[in-house]
């Protein structure tokens, strides 16, 4: 289990989900829409999985780009999240109840169903968990569910770290934990605060 697991309620969906209480996270999910699809990522029946992804409010935008997506997520909380989930989608998320960590140290067969995901997405969300856990979260997807691709928008930049925060805000080395198994083959720029986030799209090396 994660570090700050127990920092995050389930009141904190009704703050980051569908309709998030600050408009700039509606913007965020727009921007990573756009830049999975601009660099061809967003193609039929593909199968996509979003780690803390809350409400799923990225993969609404992504799911506005092409419908034909299959979507799967984890989060700590089922009800919480379909609460704050819009109805487009509610009923094609497979969803797993879990913390990240715990969820790829299970089976992963039973979570994926033996399905292959073609893209894995972080956004917002490795920045809330401890620098231990991700290095192994990262091992785990790297060697065991290795997607085709893996796109990330995190914070990329010490400065922006603050671990006593709340809700803490980690900088984690990606390249570091992926390279031996993937290449950085897409950047973009974030519109809110670029000097502490980016886009970061990584494929499996052939």
């Amino acid at each position: 289990m994660s570090k700050y697991k127990e920092r995050f309620s389930k009141d904190y969906q009704n703050r980051v989900g569908q309709w998030p209480r600050h408009e700039f996270l509606t913007d965020n999910s727009i921007e990573l829409a756009k830049f999975l699809n601009d660099n061809n990522v967003i193609t039929d029946n593909i199968n996509i999985f979003e780690i803390g992804a809350g409400g799923c409010r990225n993969l609404k935008y992504i799911h506005d780009i092409n419908s034909t997506v299959n979507l799967f997520a984890n989060d700590l909380y089922e009800d919480a999240s379909r609460k704050n989930m819009h109805n487009d989608i509610k009923e094609k998320v497979k969803f797993t109840e879990m913390d990240t960590l715990s969820m790829f140290q299970s089976n992963s067969s039973l979570i994926l169903d033996d399905n292959k995901i073609d893209l894995l997405i972080s956004s917002d969300h490795l920045m809330h968990v401890d620098k231990e856990s991700v290095i192994s979260i990262l091992e785990y997807i790297r060697k065991d569910w290795q997607p085709t691709y893996i796109a990330i928008r995190e914070l990329i930049s010490i400065e922006g770290e603050e671990l006593k925060r709340g809700w803490p805000r980690v900088y984690h080395e990606y390249d570091k934990g992926l390279s031996a198994s993937y290449e950085l083959v897409a950047e973009g720029e974030c519109s809110n605060r670029p000097d502490w986030y980016k886009l970061l799209l990584y494929k499996l090396k052939s």
